[in-house]
């Protein structure tokens, strides 16, 4: 029985989450991959999860869960669930840097489900390190990762102030910092331009008028793009602002590095444990920003650090493609549960970019 059942969010026409984009991998393998759910609301998801789940788990011979926690935490539970008691494989990914504070404000509830899986993941050490305070079991860390060849890099040194963000605008991705630090910024550059991208969220409307409070040049919201746009913005662009207050393993972030982008971001969840402050990125302070600002600054005149960055980045997305993560993957989904093949390895990695950051 070499089929896999995979709870995640798949929208149609959405972003894929990375959980979404290993199936479309596995199956030129000779694996038969159901994916739940398609569903636009986490209410249909939940339907989709108490329904099909109930019919496909006992023909699955691996469940694949992702876990974002939050509200979605409802359903991801029931999959959970279900499979426990279908005594199937059950793997779990962990994919949100807010599930932190999620477990501490519903400890019992997350730990009874977060010990069913057979092998709990993360992308990075950043929850492994976290979730081990609140005695949550995590087996082992596979990097998230993207398609290298769909990325087009150019190597900068001399940038133009063109400003790219690529979050929603909601209060978790902080627009607002974005928005303040260009307007620092455009004093200096009145040329300089900001491409905000992303979600439309329960920040629109302020932010736009934040935009037209501070009397802003040049910025353009661009609304939720394909995934398929993305090199192409990375081209038009120069500078990345990641402004997030929460984050895990941002694929955003890998996705600039393939391009050259050098980054500009806040040092915050596992950011730090993701990135070489000062050698493949910047970090500033999460809210402040007048230090993002003052970083974009610096790169829009000194070449050399721009340079180091762009090719820093680069090859840093050359380590995280699927040629690299499949192994771990397939050690994972098909090899005997709570594979130690994984721990070591990753460990030392973690501690390694643990010490290399401070």
């Amino acid at each position: 029985m070499n089929k896999i059942l995979i709870v995640t969010p798949c929208v149609p026409g959405g972003l894929p989450t990375q959980t979404s984009v290993i199936a479309g991998r596995l199956n030129p393998a000779g694996v038969r991959i159901h994916l739940i759910s398609k569903a636009r609301t986490r209410v249909g998801r939940l339907i989709d999860v108490l329904v099909r789940s109930l019919w496909l788990i006992p023909q699955c011979r691996v469940v694949l869960v992702d876990v974002f926690g939050e509200k979605a935490f409802v359903y991801e539970s029931f999959a959970i669930l279900y499979a426990s008691l279908w005594k199937r494989r059950l793997v779990v990914t962990l994919r949100n840097g807010m599930l932190p504070d999620f477990i501490n404000r519903w400890p019992r509830w997350t730990r009874f489900v977060l010990a069913k899986p057979h092998t709990v993941l993360a992308p990075h050490a950043f929850l492994q390190q976290r979730l081990a305070r609140a005695a949550i079991r995590i087996d082992g860390v596979i990097p998230n990762f993207i398609d290298l060849e769909k990325y087009t890099y150019r190597r900068r040194s001399s940038l133009k102030p063109r400003f790219l963000y690529l979050r929603g605008l909601d209060p978790v991705y902080n627009p607002e910092m974005a928005i303040r630090a260009f307007a620092l910024v455009q004093r200096h550059f009145s040329d300089a331009s900001l491409t905000m991208v992303g979600r439309e969220g329960s920040d629109s409307v302020r932010i736009r008028a934040l935009v037209r409070e501070l009397g802003l040049r040049n910025v353009r919201f661009a609304g939720l793009i394909a995934k398929s746009e993305i090199p192409r913005l990375a081209d038009e662009h120069d500078i990345h602002l990641h402004t997030n207050r929460f984050e895990n393993m941002p694929v955003s972030i890998i996705e600039m590095w393939a391009c050259g982008l050098p980054i500009v971001g806040t040092n915050v969840g596992g950011m730090p444990y993701l990135v070489k402050d000062g050698v493949d990125a910047i970090l500033v302070p999460s809210e402040d920003h007048a230090a993002m600002a003052e970083a974009c600054l610096k790169l829009l005149v000194e070449p050399i650090l721009v340079e180091r960055l762009s090719l820093s980045g680069r090859r840093r997305s050359e380590g995280l493609t699927w040629a690299h993560v499949k192994p771990m993957w397939e050690r994972t989904l098909f090899a005997a549960p709570r594979s130690s093949q994984l721990r070591p390895t990753m460990s030392r990695e973690g501690a390694k970019r643990n010490h290399q950051t401070g």
